[in-house]
C-alpha cells in the first residue's frame, strides 16, 4: 500500500557517487549514488533491468563483472520512476524508498520501531563487508533490522538457513521468477532438522518437496554434486540447540562466494558450477536427491526427460499453446508440460515468464533439430528408449 508521509529532515545530504558505507537520518541515496562497504567488498544501489525497464534496490559484489545481485530489497515491488530515494524515516525508524514528494513506495525494513516521542536522529543503515545491510540504533548499538534475516535467492557466507525457535523467524531462499524478474519464483531452499543426526537442505517447488541434499555428515552432503569442491572451498557449519537450528558456511579462497537458487530449481555457486546433483526432477527417486511424488502422471516414466535442443516443432503436426501468465516461471512451465500427456515440449516467453507448449501425438517427426544452433533452444521431451524419441 502506498502511503504519504510528512516529516522534516533536519539536514538533507545528497551522497557522492561512491565511497560511503553508512546512511544516516537526513541522508538520501538517489539512482546515481551508491553505498560501498568499508573495504569495498559490496555495493548497494538502484539498478534497472533493461528488458523490463523496472528498477530495484540491490546489493552485489563490487568487482563482480556480471554484477549479480546477491540481495534485492523490493523484488515484488519494482520501481518505475527515477525520482525515488532511499532514506531512513526518523519517526517510524524504518528504511524506506520514497518519492521526492514524500510518498512511500517501499518499506524495506519490517521492524516495528515507532518512536512515541517524536523524531530520532540516532539511526544508521550500514552496508557491511559481509554483504549484510544493517539498521542500527547508535544509542545502544543495537541492530534493529538486517538484510541477512531476509534473504532472496542468494546464500552468502555468514548467512543462516534454518529457524530461530525463540522468535519464530525462518531463514529460507526463494528463487527469482526468471533471470530477468526478481519477483518470488517457484522454488525455495530451506534447512530441515529431524534431529541433530539428520539435517539436510531441501528444495521445494510451490511448497512440495522437489530435491534434497541428503544428510550433512563429515562436511559432506550425500547428493551434492561436488563434495570434493565443498571440502576444499567451504567450511560447513550447523547449530542445533533449543534456541536455533540452522546451517551456514565459510568460504575458503573463493573470489565471489555465493550459492544461488536458480529459477529452474538448481543450486549453483559463483562460478555457475551446479552444487545440487539434479538437472531437473520429475517426481521419481532417481538416486541423486530428487524426491519421489505420489501423483506422477501415469503416462510418464523414468525413461522420459526434457532435453534442451535447438530447433522447432513441426507446425503442421503439432499445436502451439501460449500461456502469457506473467506469474509462471520456467519451473511452472515444466510441470504443466509434464502433467499434460500430450505435451511434447515447452519454452518460457519473453522475459522468462509465461509458457509456450507444443502438444499432439508423440512421433519421430514432431521436432526438427537445428544443427547450426540458430533456433531458440527449447525443452523437448525425449526418452531413453530410441523407439520413443521425439
Amino acid at each position: 500500500m502506498i502511503t504519504l508521509i510528512i516529516f522534516t529532515i533536519l539536514t538533507i545530504n545528497h551522497f557522492p557517487a561512491t565511497g560511503v558505507s553508512t546512511l544516516k537520518v537526513g541522508d538520501q541515496l538517489n539512482h546515481t549514488s551508491q553505498l560501498a562497504s568499508p573495504n569495498n567488498n559490496f555495493t548497494l544501489g538502484f539498478f534497472t533491468i533493461p528488458t523490463t525497464n523496472n528498477t530495484y534496490l540491490g546489493i552485489w559484489y563490487t568487482n563482480d563483472e556480471k554484477s549479480r545481485r546477491v540481495w534485492v530489497a523490493n523484488p515484488s515491488t519494482p520501481i518505475t520512476s527515477s525520482s525515488t530515494l532511499l532514506m531512513i524515516d526518523p519517526y517510524l525508524g524504518r528504511i524506506i524508498i520514497a518519492t521526492t514528494g514524500g510518498t512511500v513506495i517501499v518499506n524495506i525494513s519490517d521492524n516495528n520501531n515507532n518512536n512515541k516521542f517524536g523524531q530520532t536522529t540516532n539511526l544508521t543503515a550500514t552496508l557491511q563487508d559481509t554483504g549484510d545491510f544493517q539498521l542500527r540504533n547508535e544509542t545502544d548499538n543495537r541492530i534493529i533490522w538486517r538484510s541477512f534475516d531476509h534473504p532472496t535467492n542468494v546464500f552468502l557466507p555468514g548467512m543462516k538457513l534454518g529457524s530461530d525457535l525463540k522468535t519464530g523467524r525462518n531463514w529460507n531462499l526463494t528463487s527469482w521468477l526468471s533471470d530477468e524478474v526478481p519477483d518470488v519464483g517457484a522454488f525455495s531452499l530451506s534447512w530441515v532438522s529431524n534431529g541433530e543426526n539428520s539435517q539436510r537442505l531441501l528444495v521445494q517447488q510451490r511448497g512440495r518437496p522437489y530435491w534434497t541434499s541428503g544428510d550433512l555428515r563429515d562436511q559432506m552432503f550425500e547428493f551434492m554434486n561436488v563434495n570434493d569442491l565443498l571440502l576444499s572451498r567451504y567450511k560447513l557449519h550447523y547449530v542445533y540447540n533449543d534456541e536455533e537450528r540452522y546451517f551456514s558456511y565459510e568460504s575458503v579462497n573463493n573470489i565471489h562466494p555465493m550459492w544461488i537458487l536458480r529459477p529452474q530449481g538448481r543450486i549453483v555457486d559463483g562460478n555457475e558450477r551446479r552444487l545440487s546433483a539434479n538437472d531437473l526432477c520429475y517426481g521419481f527417486d532417481s538416486g541423486n536427491g530428487c524426491v519421489a511424488s505420489s501423483d506422477t502422471p501415469k503416462c510418464r516414466s523414468e525413461r522420459d526427460k526434457f532435453s534442451t535442443l535447438s530447433g522447432d516443432f513441426v507446425s503442421d503436426v503439432t499445436r502451439r499453446v501460449v500461456d502469457d501468465n506473467s506469474s509462471l516461471s520456467i519451473g511452472d512451465c515444466m510441470v504443466k508440460c509434464w502433467n499434460d500427456c500430450g505435451c511434447l515440449g515447452f519454452v518460457s516467453v519473453g522475459n522468462g515468464t509465461g509458457c509456450i507448449r507444443w502438444t499432439e501425438a508423440k512421433s519421430v517427426g514432431n521436432f526438427s533439430v537445428d544443427s547450426q544452433g540458430n533456433a531458440v533452444t527449447k525443452f523437448v521431451l525425449v526418452s531413453t528408449n530410441p523407439s520413443e524419441e521425439v
